[in-house]
């Protein structure tokens, strides 16, 4: 007896392949091209499918998901040309930053690409810089399979995007059922026996050692380990940008951000320890101040542990490296190392107000009312500006990824979407997008999704009428700033429009008020706060004395 073996359209396929690969969310901007697939993911009820304004807001999105979730955020564009490059900066962001992501992109009816075919697009070039994987499905029957070890890929090893374009035309295809294809864990190689026992030996012999800590903690889930560690240790912890959150800023041996924009505690820890414990950290730009030769001491021990082999050695030249899991590691040195008291028991002190009442408020007096209405689990976004330089300084982080960012493509208009992502993730969580009035405008209209989906997110944008950053450096640099400078928008007002309440905040006396209004509420809420213009961060100038040298050749 012949069994009869049912043919599925391919928009049917694909739409089963996405929901059947485990995936839970999809961020999209729909388009024209795909809308069969479209009403089949309708039909069949799931995956989610929050729609987005922009491709880069829904690629913000993903990312912002993908943060706190820890499992890939998935994001489509419908629209094959267009569609494709709008999301491209997002899809960037996010190798940078070593996000997982599945990238979905529609690509126009393959049989009329050389006849001048609307909105055609080479998107597997265009991604392919950017992501780790970067192809175009050839038939139908091969999509379940693609979309499976493209979730594989995009978590192994270092994490990022991964990126598989759809042909429009596959849609119409026909191919039999077949069985579901599972997306196989993958999870980095744990280190070598003996390369911790050599570990061991040198932080047993070493009487200063420091831990720099970096995003890969955070990735590989060690932030309790690196805890444990560091108080058998006695060793003082100081973060990249993108590690605040490794350890609770709270925490006792806990010295603040190394960089450029740091604190003077870290950058004292990591001088004076005789080893320093670089984990999951890429020791990029901002972390060691333009590569400063003497970061560390001169005879100071450097033992680094990454999931990625081009990091060691890649920018200063190091004792011991590792090749491997940063948590799986933490979790074997948690288990050998004797407890030891700590040498170094310095506190960061946090900056005072800069600003002039008479001409805005504080960042500082933002940052304080925030930390006094945020809970344990509240997750703050900050984007590109001078507010992000107050926040890593001065945001009171008490759980792993508590605050997002883009830290090394540093992409304005990220804090709204990214927040959005981080909130359907994490139903119920409160999320707060911290943004300046040159970044939020980027992507203000994702607004509108925050406000579709009732989400409990609270919208501050920092109002100074400038690029806040590029106006300080300006001014420092040449007495007057050209094309910096913005003109006013209303925020509270257009938050209003788009169905959101808004309050503006004016004065210092009026923080604590609004922030309880926000924090409390269920849906979205924005608070547009003046800013003294004038405000410096102080490290700022540490940062614009590199910019002249770089820029200007000066001294």
């Amino acid at each position: 007896m012949s069994t009869i073996i049912e043919n599925l359209t391919g928009r049917r396929v694909i739409a089963e392949a996405i929901r059947d690969a485990g995936i839970e969310t999809v961020f999209t901007v729909a388009g024209g091209h795909f809308l069969p697939t479209y009403h089949e993911i309708g039909r069949l009820g799931a995956p989610e499918i929050i729609a987005a304004r922009h491709e880069q807001g829904a690629g913000y999105m993903a990312s912002g998901y993908a943060l706190a979730a820890g499992r890939p955020g998935v994001v489509f564009s419908g629209a094959p040309g267009p569609g494709a490059t709008n999301l491209v900066t997002a899809v960037a962001n996010a190798q940078a930053d070593s996000i997982p992501l599945l990238v979905l992109s529609a690509q126009v009816d393959r049989r009329y690409l050389h006849q001048n075919i609307l909105q055609y697009c080479d998107n597997v070039s265009l991604f392919e810089p950017f992501c780790k994987r970067s192809v175009q499905a050839a038939t139908i029957d091969e999509v379940p399979n693609l979309l499976a070890t493209s979730l594989q890929l995009a978590t192994s090893g270092r994490p990022g995007p991964v990126h598989v374009a759809l042909p429009q035309n596959l849609q119409a295809e026909t191919a039999p059922a077949r069985p579901t294809v599972p997306v196989a864990s993958s999870k980095p190689g744990s280190p070598a026996k003996d390369d911790i026992e050599t570990l061991l030996e040198r932080l047993a012999t070493c009487r200063r050692p420091a831990i720099l800590a970096g995003h890969g903690v955070l990735r590989a889930g060690g932030s309790a380990y690196l805890q444990t560690v560091a108080e058998r240790l006695g060793a003082p912890v100081a973060t990249s940008r993108s590690g605040i959150g490794c350890i609770p800023a709270s925490h006792a041996l806990s010295v603040g951000m190394l960089g450029f924009y740091g604190t003077e505690t870290a950058r004292e820890a990591i001088a004076q320890a005789d080893l320093v414990l670089a984990l999951g950290c890429a020791l990029g730009e901002q972390t060691t101040f333009g590569w400063r030769p003497d970061l560390f001491a001169a005879a100071a021990q450097v033992a680094q542990i990454d999931v990625d082999p081009a990091q060691l050695n890649r920018s200063y030249a190091i004792d011991q490296g590792l090749a491997c899991d940063v948590g799986a590691s933490l979790e074997l040195l948690a288990e050998r190392i004797d407890q030891r008291e700590p040498w170094f028991n310095l506190r960061p002190e946090r900056i005072a107000p800069q600003n002039d009442p008479a001409n805005g408020l504080s960042a500082v007096d933002v940052m304080r009312a925030l930390n006094a209405h945020s809970g344990d689990d509240t997750i703050v976004s900050a984007d590109i500006g001078n507010h992000r330089l107050w926040v890593c300084e001065q945001l009171e982080v008490k759980r792993p990824e508590g605050l997002l960012q883009s830290c090394e493509f540093d992409a304005m208009g990220f804090s709204l979407p990214a927040a959005i992502g981080a909130s359907v993730a994490l139903p119920g969580t409160k999320v707060v997008s911290i943004s300046g009035d040159g970044g939020f405008v980027h992507t203000m209209g994702e607004l509108t999704v925050a406000r579709e989906l009732g989400l409990p997110l609270v919208a501050v944008v920092f109002v100074d009428g400038a690029f806040g950053i590029l106006r300080h450096q300006a001014e420092e640099m040449y007495g007057e700033d050209h094309f910096v400078r913005l003109e006013s928008i209303d925020f509270a007002q257009v938050a209003t429009a788009m169905g959101v309440e808004a309050r503006t905040v004016k004065a210092a006396a009026e923080l604590d008020d609004a922030f309880a209004w926000a924090m409390q509420a269920t849906g979205p809420t924005l608070l547009s706060v003046s800013i003294d213009p004038h405000e410096i961060f102080p490290p700022l100038r540490t940062k614009i004395e590199q910019r002249k040298i770089d820029l200007l050749g000066k001294r």
